[in-house]
C-alpha cells in the first residue's frame, strides 16, 4: 500500500496535486472513485490520490466520504495523509479537515492553503488571488460554491468545531510555534520561500502524520515524509495532434482562454445547455451532426474546441429557468452529457491529446470513457498537469486545468506546444 494518501475533492485538484510527486520520480496514481475498491491501486504506487468527488456535496456527506476513505487507508497501513483543498477555498473545507483529523486521530493539523506560483497567497489568515482578497475575485460568484469571506478561520469554523489558529508569516521560523496548539493551524505564505520555511518548521515537529493545503505545498511532502523517488524510469508521454479541447468551466479565466484561441483561428462549437440537460438529446439528429462535424474538423485541422458556455451567465440563466433540479444535479447532467459526446467523438477519430478545463467536466469524461485510474506525469505550467489516461477507447495524453489557472493565452500556448512536440 502507498506511503502517502492525498484526499482531493475534485478531479483536476487530484491531478494537479498528484503531479507534484510524479514529476519528482515518485510513483503516483489517481483513483477517481474510491468505491471501486483498493484492488484498483497498483502494487508499486508510493502516493495514492483519491478524488472523493465531494466539493458539491452537503457538509455532512463530504465529512462521511473523507472519514471513510481515511479510515480505510489507515487500516491498510498508509502512514501519512494530505488533505488537498482548493486554492480558492471552494467546497467543504471545515468538514473535510475535521474528517481527516477524526479518522486518523490527529490533534493538530497544519493547513497551508497558499500556492504562490499560481498567485494564491495567505496573509494574516486571509486568502488572496493575484493580490486581490478572495471574496473580491471572480470566485466569489461561483455558481455552486460562492465565496463570501476571505478570512480562512471564518471559512473553516462554518463547518468545524475544532479550534482554528492563524500564524503570521513573520512567525514561521519559531520552532515551538505549533507545540501548544491543538486544532487546525492556518499558516501564512506569500512567496515560495515561505513554503520552504514552513516545510522546515514541520520537519522539526514530532508525530506529524497529517497536513492540509492545496497543490502548492504538496511538492514539499516527499522531504517532510521521507518519500524517495522510484529508481525505475518512466518513459515520457508523446504529445501530438489531433487535439480535442473540452471546456466545461464557466470561470472567466477559462472562458477568456477559449475566446483567445478562437481569435487565433481554432474552430469551436458551443453546445446548448438546454440540449445537454435534455435526456433525448443524444438520440437526436442535431447531436449526430455535431459529433460528425467535430470528427471531420479534428482530422482536417488537427484541433477543435468543444465548449458549454461563452459566458458564466449562460449557466446562471439555465439554472434559473429550470425548476425541476438543483444546480448540483444540473451540473452532473451537463457533465454526463458532455462526457458521452466526447466518448462518441473518440469512437470515430483517434485523437492524440485531450485537454479538459474544469474538474466536473473532466470527471464526467473519465466516467464515460470507463477510466477509473490516472497516472500523473509532470506539469506543463503551474497547475496544469499532463497525465496518462487509459480507457477502453483512448490511451494517451490528458491535460487538465482548473478553471481559474493561467492567463488568456494559456490554451493557445498549450496548443502550440503540442504541435511543436508532435513534429
Amino acid at each position: 500500500m502507498a506511503d502517502l494518501l492525498v484526499i482531493a475533492d475534485d478531479f483536476t485538484g487530484a491531478l494537479d496535486t498528484g503531479v507534484q510527486f510524479s514529476q519528482k520520480g515518485i510513483s503516483t496514481q489517481v483513483l477517481i472513485n474510491p468505491d471501486t475498491g483498493w484492488n484498483k491501486v497498483q502494487s508499486d504506487i508510493q502516493v495514492l490520490v483519491v478524488d472523493t468527488q465531494s466539493r458539491h456535496l452537503d457538509a455532512l456527506e463530504a465529512y462521511k466520504r473523507v472519514f471513510h476513505v481515511c479510515s480505510q487507508a489507515k487500516e491498510m497501513g498508509v502512514k501519512y495523509f494530505y488533505k488537498k483543498t482548493d486554492s480558492t477555498l471552494r467546497g467543504n473545507i471545515g468538514a473535510e479537515l475535521s474528517a481527516l483529523m477524526d479518522a486518523c486521530n490527529i490533534r493538530r493539523l497544519p493547513f497551508i492553503p497558499a500556492y504562490p506560483k499560481a498567485g494564491r497567497t495567505t496573509k494574516k489568515g486571509y486568502q488572496y488571488v493575484d493580490g486581490v482578497p478572495l471574496d473580491k475575485t471572480v470566485f466569489a460568484h461561483d455558481p455552486l460554491n460562492p465565496i463570501e469571506d476571505a478570512y480562512i478561520p471564518n471559512i473553516i469554523r462554518k463547518q468545524s468545531e475544532n479550534m482554528v489558529y492563524s500564524i503570521d508569516v513573520s512567525d514561521i521560523d519559531s520552532a515551538n510555534l505549533l507545540n501548544d496548539k491543538q486544532g487546525i493551524i492556518v499558516v501564512d505564505a506569500v512567496v515560495e520561500e515561505d513554503m520552504a520555511r514552513i516545510s522546515g518548521l514541520l520537519g522539526k515537529q514530532q508525530g506529524i502524520i497529517g497536513v492540509a493545503g492545496c497543490a502548492g505545498f504538496a511538492s514539499y511532502l516527499p522531504q517532510l515524509f521521507s518519500i524517495k523517488a522510484d529508481a525505475r524510469t518512466r518513459g515520457k508521454l508523446p504529445l501530438k495532434k489531433p487535439i480535442l479541447v473540452v471546456c466545461g468551466s464557466v470561470n472567466v479565466v477559462s472562458l477568456s482562454q477559449v475566446k483567445y484561441a478562437e481569435k487565433k483561428g481554432i474552430k469551436s462549437i458551443l453546445l446548448s445547455l438546454k440540449d445537454l440537460i435534455d435526456p433525448s438529446y443524444p438520440d437526436s439528429l442535431d447531436y449526430q451532426e455535431q459529433v460528425e462535424t467535430i470528427q471531420k474538423t479534428l482530422v482536417n485541422d488537427g484541433c477543435f474546441i468543444l465548449k458549454t458556455a461563452d459566458d458564466k451567465g449562460d449557466v446562471v440563466s439555465i439554472m434559473e429557468e429550470s425548476e425541476d433540479c438543483s444546480g448540483k444535479d444540473m451540473y452532473e447532467t451537463i457533465t454526463e452529457s458532455v462526457g458521452l459526446m466526447v466518448r462518441d467523438i473518440l469512437k470515430g477519430v483517434k485523437i492524440g491529446t485531450l485537454i479538459v478545463f474544469g474538474g466536473d467536466t473532466a470527471l464526467g469524461i473519465m466516467k464515460n470513457l470507463n477510466s477509473m485510474a490516472i497516472l500523473p506525469q509532470h506539469e506543463l505550467l503551474p497547475g496544469i498537469p499532463i497525465s496518462i489516461m487509459e480507457s477502453d477507447i483512448y490511451r494517451g495524453a490528458l491535460i487538465t486545468k482548473a478553471g481559474g489557472f493561467g492567463n488568456k493565452t494559456t490554451l493557445m500556448e498549450l496548443i502550440k506546444f503540442i504541435i511543436e512536440e508532435g513534429r
